[in-house]
């Protein structure tokens, strides 16, 4: 029983004991609450008043949340941020820090910014981070500040900004705004509901000048990735360090949907504008600086040569950060009145199915895809446009070389240099449907032909002109000539309408900025041979045959530096059901005098070039047929009589002709067969000397060809 009692009191005394350390660690807790509250709301204090900003209020509660009220924070410069109210709670043990702000408002120079309400979820802000990221004494740099920042989630239900931009005032305002995955100084996906925007601008006032007009729009649902705000901050405060040659990702895939804006008048909208990303290299001066010096100066032509060369290169060295980036805009629309101030009437309309850009350093390239541009009956379409290889890089190099010359070496610069590579531009699918200018016709589109000056159908529509028999019997009466007013114009088309199925304009390998390899060709230009043709060149090509007309053209030639050659590829033109006909050859003397943009040296070294090889090639696709009928048709014979005859005129012309110079006959035997037989008929010309004809003899032979048959070697065939 002893032992029983003892036991139960031995066990009271360990609960009173365990109660007693019980309350003992809720009142050192308690203690180190009220501690911590009060050396966390110093800290606050302390934060505040390091930057220079002043708070209404400055309360932390038991639980660890800090409230302020009225906060008032400068930025540096004339740019400062004021918040209605902070309600946040530290990191503290296994709880992330979060935030709440109310009425939050910077003011920068050229810009607001208003967010009425905005929050950070699961962040890491403990003191330490906390400090890091907001004391002045912090020695971090502004990039490791941001790098060190880590949430869940910024969000803002609504963000206003309003810039103003060469002396108009911009705002745009931004719902819904989300940041989410915030680590390492990156932000993983950002995205908003939508925007509002309402900017002004210059637009053409239909009197030669320009007025301002305000243009408000909206953009839908805006989603983008991987945003590293820290190389961002680093592009503007650092500069280039020994690990920064190649460009890094800036922006990753990033879209917005459903732009419209207008005017009232004229209304633009984009389906969609998306980009895979954009990246930039580090500058070898922060951006800031590089900004600030260039902002502060208002005349580069009175700095002296040595500051203009630094202007300039400052200027230049912002081409330099690009790195690589694309941007596609699909489903562009644009409905503007035809007369401009007009809001009702005629639209012209714009559409474009997709628009494409591609940046890689130095070099663009850029392509329209699905192109229609139309009032009413009037039209011009375009499958395709391109730019492919385009390049400023010798551009830049250029002026970088005369930004520091002064006047006189001025006067010696190679000024062909600042040229760029222009790359290849191709057109397809073109369509064409216009009034002529010149007869002043309508947008009927109807097929046909007008006189000259449009003045005759409106004279007799007024009753001032008098019909066919009331002319001719005031002709008779009065013995005068009929005056040119009352005598119909020459014809001319009333509407321009051709297609064009492909247009290839290519200037590459530039040297000295001249390009050294060039082809110009298009391809099907078809126009069509109205059935109602007045003028001479429409009704013989009816009697031809044709309803239409169907042509391609191609020319192109490079240049070899290290032998001095001019390759002249193709010179062609050809015909649908007519044939083709083909020049090609190798020119030798061509240095690079030719391109030193000094037109003396030039002339000069035309002198030194030689012929050393031309290749002529004529094909037949029905070309000759039609001619034949036509003669046959003028002359009442039948195409065999015709073709017999224009046979035998030819071989008695060519026969004669290889008689007084027996080297041709060679030539003449293949054309001849060619006459008889159209199909290919090819002529290669060579040049006995292995360096060429010269000019001189060239300039000779233009007098008398003849005197070039003992410097060549004669190749003819025909199949």
């Amino acid at each position: 029983m002893k032992i029983v009692e003892q036991s139960g009191k031995e066990t009271g005394q360990g609960r009173g004991r365990a109660l007693w350390a019980a309350v003992a660690v809720i009142a050192i807790a308690a203690a180190g609450v009220v501690g911590g509250k009060i050396a966390l709301k110093s800290k606050v204090n302390e934060l505040v008043a390091e930057r220079g900003g002043k708070a209404g209020a400055v309360e932390v509660d038991f639980l660890g949340r800090i409230h302020l009220r009225d906060v008032t924070l400068p930025l540096g410069g004339r740019s400062n941020a004021r918040i209605a109210a902070i309600d946040g709670r530290p990191k503290i043990l296994f709880l992330n820090g979060t935030l709440e702000m109310t009425g939050l408002d910077i003011e920068l120079p050229t810009a607001r910014i208003l967010v009425p309400h905005a929050s950070v979820e699961d962040a890491n802000l403990d003191p330490a981070t906390l400090t890091e990221l907001i004391s002045r004494k912090s020695a971090a740099p502004l990039a490791k500040r941001i790098d060190r920042f880590a949430a869940k989630r910024v969000s803002a239900t609504e963000v206003a900004i309003t810039q103003a931009i060469a002396g108009s005032e911009q705002k745009t305002v931004y719902r819904q705004v989300n940041l989410t995955d915030i680590a390492n100084g990156s932000v993983a996906r950002y995205s908003a509901d939508g925007a509002s925007f309402e900017f002004a601008m210059a637009i053409p006032d239909g009197a030669g000048g320009s007025k301002q007009e305000v243009m408000t729009g909206s953009i839908g649902q805006m989603t983008g990735q991987d945003f590293d705000a820290a190389y961002m901050a680093r592009l503007y405060t650092e500069k280039a360090g020994p690990d920064d040659k190649e460009p890094r990702p800036l922006y990753g895939p990033l879209s917005a949907k459903a732009i419209a804006f207008s005017n009232g008048q004229a209304r633009f909208a984009y389906d969609e504008m998306r980009s895979s990303g954009f990246s930039m290299r580090m500058p070898a001066e922060p951006l800031l600086e590089t900004l600030e010096k260039l902002t502060s100066v208002t005349n580069p032509e009175e700095l002296e040569p040595e500051e203009r060369r630094a202007f300039f290169g400052r200027l230049l060295s912002l081409a330099d950060i690009i790195g690589k980036g694309d941007m596609e805009m699909l489903g562009l629309k644009i409905d503007a009145p035809a007369k401009a101030g007009e809001a009702e009437g005629e639209k012209v309309k714009l559409a474009v199915d997709r628009m494409a850009l591609q940046l890689d350093g130095r070099r663009l390239d850029a392509a329209l895809h699905g192109v229609s541009m139309g009032e009413g009956g009037d039209y011009v379409k375009f499958s395709e446009a391109s730019m492919t290889g385009f390049s400023w890089d010798s551009t830049l190099e250029a002026l970088k070389k005369m930004a520091g010359l002064d006047e006189q070496q001025l006067e010696t610069f190679p000024f062909t240099t600042l040229l760029p590579e222009f790359g290849t531009f191709r057109v397809a699918g073109i369509d064409v449907n216009l009034p002529n200018p010149d007869t002043g016709a309508d947008s009927t589109g109807t097929e046909g032909y007008a006189d000259e000056t449009g003045e005759t159908d409106a004279l007799a529509a007024e009753g001032l002109m008098p019909d066919a028999e009331q002319e001719a019997g005031a002709d008779q009466q009065t013995n005068q000539p009929v005056t040119s007013m009352e005598k119909p114009a020459a014809a001319v088309p009333e509407r321009i309408r051709f297609t064009l199925k492909n247009y290839e304009l290519a200037l590459t390998k530039p040297f000295n900025g001249i390009p050294t390899d060039i082809r110009f060709s298009y391809e099907d230009l078809s126009v069509p041979v109205p059935a109602k043709a007045q003028d001479e060149t429409s009704v013989q090509l009816r009697k031809l045959g044709f309803d239409e007309l169907v042509v391609s053209s191609n020319i192109q030639a490079a240049w070899d530096e290290p032998s001095q050659n001019l390759a002249i590829k193709d010179i062609s033109v050809s015909g649908k059901d007519v044939g083709s006909f083909s020049v090609s050859g190798l020119m030798g003397g061509f240095t690079k005098d030719f391109f030193s943009g000094d037109p003396a040296m030039a002339q000069v070294a035309l002198l030194g070039l030689t012929a050393r090889e031309m290749k002529l090639e004529i094909e037949d696709k029905g070309g000759m047929a039609k001619g034949i009928k036509f003669y046959a048709d003028q002359n009442g014979m039948t195409e065999d009589q015709a073709r017999g005859m224009l046979t035998m005129m030819a071989a008695a012309v060519l026969q004669q002709l290889a008689a007084d110079q027996p080297k041709l006959q060679g030539p003449v035997d293949a054309l001849s067969r060619f006459i008889a037989k159209p199909g290919t008929f090819t002529l290669t010309v060579r040049s006995k000397a292995e360096t060429g004809i010269g000019a001189f003899d060239l300039i000779a032979a233009s007098e008398n060809p003849m005197l070039l048959l003992d410097k060549v070697d004669l190749e003819a065939t025909a199949q």
